[in-house]
This record gives structure tokens, sequence and C-alpha cells, in this order.
């Protein structure tokens, strides 16, 4: 789809998530944060909470661990301690 980008959600024991999504909400340590196709690079480190993944309309959420977010226009990644399906 159009609107998507590539997201890969990273822990030290395997890949939590690895496609595309229309858009994500998570909490910064700035606050809560939201990404869409063609946001600005950053790095941000994020807080222990809930990952929002929006694909085909709907969103899945998922309870994460602290870590960081690296925006860039190819990709987005997160790498946490610990992540799970809500």
């Amino acid at each position: 789809m159009a609107n998507e980008f590539a997201l890969e959600v990273v822990t030290p024991n395997k890949t939590f998530y690895n496609g595309t999504a229309e858009m994500i909400i998570v909490r910064t340590t700035e606050g809560d944060r939201g990404i869409l196709k063609n946001h600005r690079p950053m790095v941000a480190g994020l807080k222990a909470g809930t990952l929002r993944i929006k694909k085909d309309g709907k969103f899945k959420d998922a309870k994460i661990s602290e870590g960081f977010m690296n925006v860039d226009k190819e990709k987005t990644v997160i790498v946490i301690e610990s992540a799970e399906w809500m």
C-alpha cells in the first residue's frame, strides 16, 4: 500500500515484527509519538508501555519494554528487551 512504511521490531532473542505499517504510536522519553510514512529521521529512547501498529486500517497492540527507535527514510527500527502481543 502506498501509505505504508517498513517496520522492524527486534529483541535480543527474536524479530518480533518485520513487515509494513500505516502508522505506529509509541511512548518515547519525550512523550507519545506517532510515526507515518516519510516521517523526519530521528532516534528516540522508548519507555516501557504499548506499541500500537496500524496495518490494514486496524491497530494491533503490543506490550513492550524500554529501548530505542530509529526512524529513517528507508525503515523504522525498534530495539527493545521484550515484546508480546496484547
